[in-house]
């Protein structure tokens, strides 16, 4: 973690060059941030690993593969740098593929620029920023029955997906699904 008061060292992967642009320099307009570096490739990013990072964006359609591939390098920096998947995906194979892979983060390229910073801030403080959209997603897939059928065992297994989250983690999940930043939800529900 961070000491209070420093910069945060944010890196952006990211193929189009508008969309890299625009969150650049809306990063850069942020006080306490500094983009430290960008890469629009898989190749590009590697040969930049070694510039410590706090933050990562990560893009995960890139032209030379999937952004994912590169989670193990950035988790073998030292230290390793927060990991945010931002995508225009939200479909349920990029965000299975995302969190399976390790990203800490998944906010989708049509967050404004403010719940763009938020994501970084609450990932660089070691909280999993979540855009809305996602977080439905998550809430109705823990949900869903996976197993075939609707008897008691299709019941059971969707109770203890259910249960494994704590009270509290069901009630912030739910206030990300309904659209509240994760600021909105702290002060609705009394936490920080």
């Amino acid at each position: 973690t961070r000491a209070a008061g420093m910069t945060l060292r944010v890196a952006i992967i990211e193929d189009q060059p508008a969309v890299l642009d625009a969150v650049a320099n809306g990063l850069r307009l942020a006080e306490g941030v500094s983009v430290v570096w960008t890469a629009n490739s898989i190749s590009q990013a590697r040969t930049l690993l070694a510039v410590p990072a706090d933050v990562v964006l990560l893009d995960l359609g890139l032209p030379d593969g999937r952004g994912t591939s590169l989670v193990p390098a950035l988790r073998a920096r030292a230290p390793a740098p927060a990991i945010v998947a931002f995508t225009v995906f939200g479909d349920e194979t990029s965000v299975v593929e995302a969190i399976a892979a390790g990203v800490d983060g998944y906010v989708l390229k049509t967050a404004s620029t403010e719940v763009l910073l938020d994501a970084v801030r609450d990932a660089a403080a070691g909280a999993s920023p979540i855009s809305p959209a996602v977080a439905g997603f998550l809430l109705r897939r823990l949900r869903a029955d996976e197993v075939p059928g609707s008897g008691p065992a299709a019941q059971a297994r969707s109770e203890h997906r259910l249960m494994a989250l704590t009270a509290r983690e069901h009630e912030v999940l739910e206030a990300l699904a309904r659209g509240l930043s994760y600021r909105e939800a702290a002060l609705r529900l009394g936490i920080s």
